[in-house]
């Protein structure tokens, strides 16, 4: 349970910052509308393909930077003063990224389904 709640944690510092949430959700937005208005276009069915890939790419590197931030600000060394384990802490952070790359997908897919549905 602990686990959960440091995932949703970590997702609501994630998404606090405007800049990040717009950044999260303008890469399958600009990709799945390019691949709704250029539907035979090469490049572009290329680039609907690899988006979920790169979605989790930039995931990836966010929580990366913020490891990175709590690290150097000791947020992580007070972590592990506590009974949490090393392995409940990437724990939450891969939930949380999961979580943030669902929603990029559905907003994604929900798109392409409105644009292409029969």
């Amino acid at each position: 349970m602990i686990v959960l709640r440091l995932a949703h944690f970590n997702t609501k510092r994630i998404l606090r910052h405007r800049c990040l949430r717009w950044t999260l959700a303008i890469l399958p937005l600009v990709v799945a509308i390019a691949r709704a208005v250029f539907a035979g276009s090469g490049p572009v069915l290329i680039a609907a393909r690899l988006c979920p890939v790169a979605c989790a790419l930039l995931i990836a590197a966010v929580l990366y930077t913020q490891w990175a931030v709590d690290s150097s600000s000791g947020l992580v060394t007070g972590f592990h003063s506590t009974p949490l384990s090393r392995r409940a802490l990437a724990v939450s952070r891969v939930l949380s990224g999961l979580l943030i790359l669902t929603a990029q997908v559905t907003l994604f897919a929900a798109i392409l389904l409105a644009r292409f549905r029969g």
